[in-house]
C-alpha cells in the first residue's frame, strides 16, 4: 500500500514527515477532507491555505481554501 504525506501551507505551515499508509488515492482523498475539517476552526477572514497530498514526492491532490473579507 502506498504511503501518503499531507502538507499544509499557509499561516501555520506543516510538513508531514511521517505519512500514512492508505489503500488508495480515494482513501487519501477522504483523509484530506477529514484533515481540512480538523483545521477549519483556525480559519479567519483573509486567510488562505493549501493541503497538498503526496505519494512520496509526487502530488496526488491539492485542496485550497481562500477567504476574502469585503467589509
Amino acid at each position: 500500500m502506498p504511503r501518503y504525506f499531507f502538507h499544509f501551507e499557509g499561516q501555520q505551515p506543516y510538513t508531514d514527515t511521517t505519512g500514512e499508509t492508505l489503500a488508495s488515492d480515494e482513501a487519501a482523498w477522504r483523509e484530506a477532507v477529514r484533515l481540512s475539517r480538523d483545521v477549519e476552526h483556525a480559519l479567519r477572514p483573509g486567510d488562505s491555505w493549501t493541503l497538498g497530498v503526496y505519494d512520496g514526492s509526487e502530488p496526488v491532490f491539492m485542496l485550497a481554501m481562500v477567504t476574502r473579507r469585503f467589509r
